[in-house]
This record gives C-alpha cells, sequence and structure tokens, in this order.
C-alpha cells in the first residue's frame, strides 16, 4: 500500500486527521462546529437543458481545500470498478460509451437525486467498514467533512469518489446480474447503461411495452436493497435501427458525435465568417445561453467554447477524422492564434481579493505558504483567493497582460483583483508597475504587480520558487529527483561542477544568464536520455501536501509577496 494511504489509514484521533488533510484540529473544529451550516456552502441552481434546475452547493475555500486533499488519499486508495468510468482516471464519457457500440438493444437508466440520496449515515458506515476500518470519532468526522445537511452535496470535490465507494455493492450486484444474462453493464455517476446482441432481452431485465421499457422487479430490487430510486421519466431503450445513445455520444456504429452537436459548431463557424467575431458572439449568447452566464470577455469566450467544442469532436471521432479536419481548418483560417484561452467567469467568494499568476504552479505556494503564515497568526485578515487555471490553458504574460487591459471594461463589481508577474521576463516589468512602485493599477480594482524581490537573493529576475531557501528549493522526493539550478553546471561544458555523472542536455544559452534559472527539465546522468528533475509541478505538489522530506519547508521570505498583497488592498480602500 502506498505510503500516503498507510498513514491516512493510522489516523485514529481528530488531531491526526486534521494534520494528515494539512489543517490543525482547530481550524477543522471551525470550519465543521463553530462555522453555522449555512455559511459553509454557498447554494446556487443550474438550469438543465431539458428544463428544470440543479442544486449545487459549493463549499467555501477553507472547507474546499480540505476536501481536495481527502479527495486526493480515496481517489488513489483502492482502485475503482472496471464498470465504472465517472470521476475515475483515464476514464471518461468515450470509455464508457465504447462498450455499448453495435449492440441490438441499449437501455438507458438514471438514478433519481443521486449525490442526495447518499446520506450521512452511509457516509460514516463507509469509512467505518473495509477497507478503511476507522474508529468512531475519525469515520464521524469524515462524514462531516463530506457532508453537508445530512447528505452528500453536488458540487463538493469529496462527493464523487465517496458516490463511487458507496456503489461499489450495487456495481457488484450488477456485474453479476449481467454476466448472469449475458449482457454489458457500465456506470458512469448516476447514469447506468445495459446493452446486449441477444436476440430477445431477457424477462430478468424487463419487457417491451407500448414502446417503453418495462424494468423487471429483480432489476428494481437490487437498486431499492442498495439505496438508489430510478428515475422513471429517464428510462429509456433504443434498437439499432433508432439511434442509441450512452452519455451523450452515439454508438450505433463505432463512437460518434450526435449531429447535432456539428451541426451547431458549423453554424458558429458560419456565423463568424459571414457577419464577424462580434456579431456571431451576441447572436449565439441570445440563442444559446443555457447557463444565463454573463461572460466577463463574450468574444473570447465565444472562441473558448467553439474551440473547446471542437476539441471535444477531436476526442471523440479522433484527429484523423475528416469532420474534425475540414472544422480545424475553418477555425484556424479565421484566428490562427485560436489557442489563447481566457475563463468566462471568476469563481471566487465574495468580498475576496483574486489573485492570478502566470504559473498553474503559483497559487500552490502561494496558498500554502499564506496558510502558514495563518498558522503564526500574521496576515490574518488577508482574505485571498488564488486562481487555479484549467489544466489544459495555456497560460503566459501576455495573458495576463491583455486581462489587465480588457478586465476594467468587463467587470460589474468592485472586487480587487491582482495579476502577478513574475520578474523574469524584463519586458513585462515596465508593463506590469508603475515607476517607483511594485505594482500599477489599471482602474476598476484592477492591479498588475512584480513579485518583489526576497532579501536573500542578490538577483531581480524573480520566479516564485526563488522565495524558498536553497536547502528546500533543493531538496529530494522520495526517488531522489530534485529541481537544479543554472548555477550549479559549466557553462561551457553543460557538466555539474559537483557530481561527476550528472549534465544539462539543454542549450549551452540557458546555462550562461546571469541568475540562477530553475532546471525541471534536461538533466540526465551519463549513459541514459531520462531527466532526473523533479518537475516544478511535483515541486509545488509536495509542498502543497507537505509529502515527505517537503513537510518542513520555510515560507518567512514568502512575506514579502503578501506585504505587497496588503499594500494593493490598502489603496483600493
Amino acid at each position: 500500500m502506498p505510503d500516503i494511504q498507510s498513514t491516512f489509514q493510522a489516523v485514529t484521533t481528530k488531531r491526526e486527521l486534521a494534520e494528515r488533510l494539512g489543517s490543525s484540529l482547530k481550524m477543522l473544529a471551525y470550519y465543521l462546529y463553530k462555522l453555522p451550516p449555512e455559511q459553509q456552502y454557498k447554494k446556487y441552481d443550474i438550469p438543465k437543458r431539458t428544463g428544470g434546475t440543479r442544486e449545487i452547493y459549493a463549499p467555501i475555500s477553507g472547507i474546499k481545500q480540505i476536501q481536495k486533499r481527502l479527495s486526493h488519499i480515496l481517489q488513489n486508495y483502492q482502485p475503482a470498478k472496471f464498470c465504472v468510468h465517472g470521476y475515475v482516471k483515464e476514464r471518461s464519457i468515450k470509455t464508457n460509451a465504447y462498450i455499448h457500440r453495435r449492440k441490438r438493444i441499449v437501455i438507458n437508466l438514471d438514478l433519481k437525486d443521486f449525490f442526495p440520496s447518499i446520506n450521512f449515515g452511509r457516509v460514516r458506515g463507509l469509512f467505518k467498514s473495509a477497507p478503511f476500518g476507522f474508529n468512531d470519532e475519525v469515520a464521524t468526522t469524515l462524514a462531516q467533512i463530506c457532508c453537508h445537511d445530512g447528505k452528500l452535496p453536488q458540487g463538493a470535490p469529496t462527493s464523487p469518489v465517496i458516490s463511487n465507494y458507496i456503489c461499489r455493492r450495487l456495481d457488484n450486484e450488477l456485474i453479476a446480474f449481467a454476466r448472469k444474462h449475458k449482457i454489458n453493464y457500465s456506470r458512469y455517476a448516476d447514469d447506468i447503461t445495459f446493452s446486449t446482441n441477444l436476440q430477445f432481452l431477457p424477462t430478468a431485465v424487463g419487457h417491451i411495452k407500448e414502446h417503453k421499457i418495462v424494468l423487471s422487479n429483480t432489476l428494481r430490487k437490487i437498486f431499492q436493497d442498495n439505496g438508489f430510486t430510478i428515475n422513471e421519466e429517464k428510462t429509456r431503450y433504443a434498437l439499432r435501427t433508432n439511434r442509441q445513445e450512452v452519455t451523450g455520444l452515439i454508438v450505433n456504429a463505432g463512437i460518434n458525435v450526435p449531429r447535432k452537436y456539428i451541426m451547431r459548431i458549423r453554424a458558429m463557424l458560419h456565423a463568424w465568417e459571414k457577419y464577424g467575431l462580434e456579431a456571431a458572439t451576441k447572436e449565439h449568447f441570445e440563442k444559446f445561453n443555457y447557463k444565463h452566464k454573463h461572460p466577463d470577455y463574450p468574444e473570447i469566450a465565444f472562441k473558448n467554447e467553439l474551440t473547446g467544442m471542437l476539441n471535444y469532436v477531436g476526442q471523440m471521432k479522433g484527429i484523423g477524422n475528416r469532420v474534425y479536419i475540414a472544422l480545424y481548418y475553418r477555425i484556424t483560417r479565421l484566428d490562427s492564434n485560436i489557442k489563447l484561452s481566457i475563463p468566462e467567469y471568476i469563481p471566487a467568494p465574495e468580498g475576496t481579493t483574486v489573485v492570478f499568476c502566470e504559473g498553474k504552479t503559483d497559487p500552490l505556494h502561494l496558498e500554502a505558504a499564506l496558510s502558514w503564515f495563518h498558522q503564526q497568526g500574521e496576515f490574518s485578515d488577508l482574505d485571498l483567493h488564488f486562481f487555479k487555471w484549467r489544466s489544459d490553458l495555456d497560460i503566459n504574460n501576455d495573458t495576463l497582460l491583455q486581462m489587465c487591459q480588457t478586465r476594467p471594461q468587463a467587470k460589474r463589481d468592485n472586487r480587487i483583483e491582482i495579476y502577478l508577474f513574475d520578474r523574469d521576463v524584463p519586458r513585462y516589468i515596465q508593463k506590469a508597475a508603475e515607476k517607483d512602485k511594485s505594482y500599477k493599477h489599471w482602474e476598476a480594482n484592477v492591479y498588475s504587480a512584480l513579485l518583489p524581490v526576497p532579501e536573500h537573493r542578490d538577483f531581480n529576475e524573480i520566479c516564485i520558487e526563488h522565495f524558498y531557501p536553497n536547502e528546500d528549493l533543493l531538496k529530494e522526493d522520495k526517488d531522489g529527483r530534485r529541481l537544479y539550478t543554472t548555477r550549479e553546471f559549466d557553462p561551457e561544458s553543460g557538466c555539474h561542477l559537483k557530481l561527476k555523472e550528472v549534465y544539462y542536455a539543454g542549450t549551452r544559452a540557458q546555462l550562461r544568464c546571469k541568475y540562477p534559472k530553475i532546471l525541471d527539465s534536461n538533466v540526465r546522468k551519463t549513459g541514459s536520455d531520462e531527466n532526473i528533475a523533479l518537475s516544478k509541478n511535483n515541486f509545488a505538489k509536495n509542498i502543497f501536501h507537505k509529502t515527505g522530506s517537503f513537510k518542513e519547508v520555510s515560507f518567512t521570505y514568502f512575506k514579502v509577496i503578501f506585504e505587497l498583497f496588503e499594500e494593493i488592498i490598502a489603496q483600493a480602500k
């Protein structure tokens, strides 16, 4: 069993649990017992395309971080059943649909009120039973972390993985049922699919009556005994002579995207080609704004949505598919820089200052550092939300600068937003800061700021990793990997100055820079092509999760960053 799971299973008290989840007993008790339930989550409704609304309960930042850490542990604790495709790494709606392609009959079921039907008692029982086996105190506390108003909230990071654990018994029984009656079974969250090539549908599954599927009492009982209710309105079947759909994909032949989806992409491209981007954007959000969003950057949001839809087609149909290729060339003719992507909206708790960084790992470092200062009783009034970019976005200084330039006109509130630039690209220093200052006001409480120079560094080209003292910056992980700096290598030969077998395989120009640039790639050992350096991403994750030797690191030099944030916030107010 991996170390992360064994240390988790060894927990016997609330205090140990809080520490394992990167918090303290005092903070955990505050979130669970002192903070009123109505302040622990923010409720909002998302309109369904089929009518009605779906209730979403988003936890506040502190609870969310604890839940994220718990979710990470649980996701790697026990492998998911082969029939489960929702919320599982390397599985998707495509792998779910693949099982049911080219079948004579496909049956779709939906579980009613899926997350809310998983109550506190079921979650507590889960943590008391195998494979966890926690005592009453720990199991109860874990259930309190995961539940809101006595049930799993849709919107909490822990709810998906908990639901998969709760459904293991259901999955086992349906796997056995499917094998017995020679049918296929898969589950994607609350979407259940059966399929078969048998000439006649087994009576144990159900029968067709007046063009509707009537499920057998045997099958219904399996769901009832596991605490779930079938949504009768969404129970349907399709023969191969009709359109068979599984989690939004057509499975009659191979895996395909619905024709309406392709037609919508073509219509968006046609409007852009014929009437221009501004008119196409206006028409699109008037007709198809199902979730009633008000994008901060409408035209960029339109391009992002169109690009995302096209990427989806490529993932489902394959990038070599002729339909995808034709759409790809149409969109790149309209905008050769279509890869630019900025979020449509900025989700953050009301009243907090939002910080955007150029590096995707920067928020992890800053959040860990601020949490450390809070524990020391410093910056207790500093309420910051560090925006996390999606992993598929290509974020750089140009992206941040564009947001600084356009955001003041798009904002509809008085919230403070700070866009934080590294100092290692000189041309952005003058653009991101005013003379004799480390920041710049762009109006409407939009600020750009440069990372300040920490007192232990004798150079100005600063990035976030430089705020750690060298003994922490060069720490090794459990596999012996670490970050390197250019000052460790001979700029002419590329050889490491102390480690004889280690050399830098990149360009020598990198090693000739005037400051110690951080290297996380192209570091080799003689006779091997494998990079032995720790990636910046894993360096950040190790610190954030306090893994191994990274459990204790010094955040002392981060203080100047938060002092800068305080100065900006004071000016804004």
